[in-house]
C-alpha cells in the first residue's frame, strides 16, 4: 500500500521562507541600519542642543561676496597646497557662511577611476561612464566665516565625532571606496524586498480586513508578534518603501537614474550636475565667480545664490546653486551649469521647470534623509528607522516560539512511540 502523497509546496510557502531567512540571515545588519539612520534624522538637532553645532554669525549687515568669503578662508591656512572647491552663503541670517578648501596638492592629483584606470583619458576628459574612486571633498577642509565681517569662526577637519561614526557605518560600513557604499545598497534592497513579501503574505481573507490592520488587546505570545509584525507593517509600508527605495538610489544612483528615465524620460541629471566637462579655450581667461553669479541671476531673476562648486581642473564645469525666498533647507535647489571659458550658461536645473523623472531624482536625497518635507515628514522618516528593529524582534520570535512549538511536538509524538513500542513488547 503506497504511503501518502508528500504535500506540494506553494508559492507562498516559498515565499514565506524567503521573508523569514531573508530577514534572520540579515536580522543584526538590518537593525543596525535602523538605528543608525534614525540617529542620523536628528543628529544635528542633537548636536545642538549638545552645544556642538556649528558657531553663530552675529555680525549684522550685508553678506559679502562670494569671493571674499574665498579670500579670508584661504588667509585662514597657511597651506598653499588647498585650493578653494566650495563656497557657500547662509541660508538664514546667523548662520556661518562656508568655504571648503581641497585636500593639500589635489589640484595636481591624477584623477583615479573605478576599474583601475589611472588618469584622465586623451583629450583631458574623462570617459563617459566613469567615476572618480575617491571625491573632491576626500581630506578637505570647511572654513567657519561671518558673511558680515569675514571672521573666521571655525575651521573643521571633517565631519568628526559620534556624528561621523554613525555616517560611516550608515552609509557605507566603515569600508572605503565603492564597495561599502554598495553593500549598503544590497541591505536597502533586501528591505524592499522584505517589505514587498511581507504585503503578499499580511494580505487578509474575505472578511478579515479589519482585524488585520489592528493588535487584538488580549492577543500574546504567538499571536501578538504576528498581529504586531503585521499591523505596523501595514501602516508604515509606503513610507517605509519610500525611505529604502531612496536609500538604494543613494547606493546605486546611475542604475536608478537610468531606469527611472525609461520611466519618465528626462536628462540625465546626475552625469549633468556631477560629471558636466567643458573645452578649454587657448588664450581665454575662465569667468570669476562674482562674473559667473550675476550670470545666473541674469537666467533665474528671482533666486539669490546659494553655493558654488568650482572646478579644479580645466575640463570641468562651473556649479552654482540659487534658492528663491521661502526655500526649505533640504528641499532642492536651482542648479547653473556654467562654461567658465566661454561665459555661457549650459544648462540650468529649476525644480519648477522639471520633468517627472528629473523630479522624481531630484527629490532622492531629501525624501531619504527627511529634509525639506517640514517636521511631520522628518519624524516620520525617524519613524521608519525605529520600526526595523521591532519588525526584526516580532520577526525572531515568531520564529523562535513555533521552533520551540515544533520541537516539542517532536518530542511528544517520539515518546508516543517509544511508549507505544514498550506496550507492544511487554504483550
Amino acid at each position: 500500500m503506497a504511503g501518502p502523497r508528500p504535500q506540494r509546496r506553494t508559492f507562498r510557502y516559498w515565499l514565506q521562507q524567503l521573508h523569514l531567512w531573508v530577514g534572520l540571515i540579515l536580522l543584526l545588519p538590518l537593525v543596525m541600519m535602523g538605528i543608525t539612520g534614525a540617529v542620523l534624522v536628528y543628529a544635528h538637532d542633537i548636536e545642538h542642543l549638545l552645544g556642538q553645532g556649528d558657531p553663530p554669525a552675529t555680525a549684522v549687515g550685508e553678506w559679502r561676496s562670494p569671493s571674499e568669503l574665498i579670500e579670508a578662508a584661504k588667509g585662514a591656512t597657511k597651506d598653499p597646497g588647498r585650493i578653494p572647491i566650495a563656497v557657500r552663503w547662509p541660508i538664514e541670517p546667523g548662520e556661518p557662511a562656508a568655504v571648503r578648501l581641497s585636500r593639500p596638492g589635489m589640484a595636481g592629483e591624477r584623477p583615479q577611476v573605478r576599474g583601475g584606470q589611472q588618469g584622465a583619458p586623451q583629450g583631458g576628459g574623462q570617459a563617459q561612464g566613469q567615476v572618480p574612486t575617491r571625491s573632491p571633498f576626500a581630506g578637505s577642509l570647511q572654513i567657519l566665516i561671518d558673511p558680515v565681517s569675514l571672521q573666521l569662526l571655525e575651521t573643521q577637519q571633517a565631519m568628526t565625532g559620534w556624528v561621523r561614526f554613525f555616517h560611516d557605518l550608515h552609509g557605507h560600513l566603515f569600508i572605503a571606496g565603492g564597495l561599502g557604499r554598495e553593500l549598503v545598497g544590497w541591505l536597502g534592497v533586501a528591505l524592499l524586498v522584505l517589505g514587498c513579501s511581507g504585503l503578499y503574505l499580511w494580505w487578509p481573507r474575505p472578511g478579515q480586513w479589519k482585524a488585520a490592520f489592528a493588535v487584538r488587546r488580549k492577543a500574546k505570545g504567538l499571536r501578538l508578534n504576528r498581529e504586531l509584525h503585521g499591523a505596523l507593517g501595514i501602516w508604515s509600508l509606503l513610507l517605509f518603501m519610500l525611505v529604502n527605495f531612496t536609500g538604494v538610489y543613494l547606493s546605486f544612483p546611475q542604475q536608478i537614474s537610468a531606469a527611472v528615465n525609461t520611466v519618465w524620460p528626462g536628462r540625465d541629471m546626475r552625469a549633468a550636475l556631477f560629471q558636466a566637462r567643458v573645452e578649454p579655450v587657448r588664450g581665454a581667461t575662465p569667468i570669476t565667480l562674482d562674473a559667473a553669479i550675476d550670470l545666473a541671476r541674469q537666467r533665474v531673476p528671482d533666486a539669490r545664490f546659494l553655493n558654488a562648486f568650482l572646478p579644479v581642473r580645466p575640463d570641468q564645469a562651473l556649479r552654482l546653486g540659487m534658492i528663491r525666498p521661502g526655500h526649505v533647507e533640504g528641499a532642492p535647489i536651482i542648479t547653473v551649469i556654467i562654461d567658465p571659458w566661454r561665459q555661457s550658461v549650459v544648462d540650468v536645473f529649476d525644480p519648477r521647470t522639471l520633468s517627472t523623472g528629473e523630479s522624481i531624482i531630484a527629490w532622492q536625497r531629501a525624501l531619504h534623509y527627511g529634509i525639506g518635507l517640514g517636521g511631520t515628514y522628518k519624524f516620520l522618516v525617524f519613524v521608519s528607522g525605529v520600526i526595523i528593529p521591532v519588525f526584526a524582534v516580532t520577526g525572531f520570535l515568531m520564529w523562535w516560539i513555533k521552533r520551540r512549538r515544533r520541537r516539542a511536538g517532536e518530542r511528544a509524538k517520539q515518546a508516543i512511540l517509544q511508549a507505544a513500542g514498550l506496550t507492544k513488547a511487554a504483550d
